[in-house]
């Protein structure tokens, strides 16, 4: 995905901090390294699926062979590995691909079952060796691939399975006395397969964190008002009808706030509209900051307009916020010469406190929070007032 361009985005921005600190080590911010992993979790899910069918189906080709080629006791030994351990991890694993509560362990999961299968592969040449008999052992190569490029596995994992199994074989080949020319070359070429495939996935895993930002950027220049960083007007729209929805269902309170800078226009045709931006942005981190629960959230609705939503509040501890977001604004400072209301930056509040019931919509309790903050204007600006229905 192509990155947007840089300067069109809110410098607040958690995607574009990230960017700019960069992620060698392949990780991210706490909070953005939880959303990378659902990410990633969604955008391998089918590719995780596929593989899997794929190793169930090519293990029981193995296991076909082995039934046609192999000699007793050798045979009895083997296939029970193939279809006691390695077959029926990997079905388990397919059917948890398709369980929802279980997405966010998808990676423990794959692990676990890739160095199991793993491990058993290398048992599997271990029971050979013990037996004399000449299987080929690029199997376990094949396997190695298998974990870096196929599983979905991100890179950390895939390099504990993939080296792991580099152990495991080596161990094997040791403990029944294989020596010599022909396991240096076994070992070095499973080394090199580990070395190549670490890069590959690496280089993979980066490349889907670079994505992952990029499309996080884009989300923020859809979503976010370019001067001040809080959500836009359609963005807004849209988190706080799904906060409607669900305080209707659960017939919860919710509160419907329009706010307005008081004389601005007059702001702007005195100080400049350099200053007014300003003015703007240090308005906006202030409302912003004063919504930080994941159902509230706030966002410039035009010019000098600002709308928030706060959800699950009694009328109390509305206004103690609201009383609070116009109070700090006054504490700003800006100086306002040409405002009625004060000598510096004020903020007029109306309110519609409601608990949505099923004939209202989020566009009536902001009609009736647009009469609030009409009202707040009549009485002298630089105030809050609530309405109810």
């Amino acid at each position: 995905m192509k990155f947007p361009h840089l300067d069109w985005v809110n410098q607040d921005s958690p995607y574009l901090r990230q960017h700019h600190q960069g992620f060698s080590a392949l990780s991210f911010d706490a909070e953005l390294e939880a959303a990378f992993r659902r990410y990633h979790a969604d955008v391998f899910l089918r590719r995780m699926r596929w593989a899997l069918l794929v190793a169930m189906l090519l293990a029981l080709l193995f296991v076909v062979l082995d039934f046609i080629n192999l000699p007793e006791p050798l045979r009895g030994q083997i296939l029970s590995l193939r279809l006691g351990v390695i077959q029926p991890a990997l079905i388990l694993a397919w059917l948890a691909t398709y369980r929802r509560g279980l997405r966010d362990y998808l990676q423990l999961i794959g692990g676990a079952v890739a160095l199991l299968c793993g491990l058993a592969v290398a048992g599997v040449i271990g029971i050979a060796r013990y037996h004399a008999f000449p299987l080929p052992y690029e199997g376990i190569i094949l396997v190695t691939v298998f974990f870096y490029f196929l599983a979905g596995l991100r890179f950390a994992t895939a390099v504990l399975c993939g080296w792991l199994t580099l152990v495991a074989y080596l161990a094997v080949e040791m403990s029944i006395g294989s020596a010599g020319e022909a396991l240096i070359s076994n070992a070095l070429f499973l080394a090199l397969a580990n070395v190549i495939g670490s890069v590959g996935c690496y280089s993979q895993e980066y490349a889907t964190r670079l994505n992952f930002l990029a499309h996080g950027l884009l989300q923020d220049l859809a979503d976010k008002d370019f001067l001040t960083g809080l959500l836009n007007r359609r963005a807004f729209t849209e988190r706080a009808a799904r906060s409607w929805r669900q305080a209707q269902r659960e017939q919860r309170a919710l509160g419907v706030v329009m706010m307005d800078v008081d004389f601005f226009k007059r702001y702007n045709d005195h100080y400049g509209h350099a200053a007014g931006d300003e003015a703007l942005r240090q308005v906006a981190r202030v409302i912003g900051e004063h919504a930080r629960r994941p159902l509230d959230c706030t966002a410039r609705y035009g010019g000098e307009e600002f709308v928030g939503c706060w959800y699950d509040l009694n009328e109390g501890q509305m206004l103690a916020i609201l009383q609070d977001i116009r109070s700090r604004i006054e504490a700003l400072g800006l100086a306002h010469v040409q405002s009625d209301a004060a000598a510096v930056v004020t903020l007029s509040i109306g309110l519609a406190y409601l608990t949505p019931q099923p004939h209202q919509s989020l566009e009536d309790a902001l009609r009736l929070a647009d009469v609030a903050l009409y009202l707040a204007k009549e009485q002298g600006r630089n105030r809050v007032v609530s309405k109810k229905p």
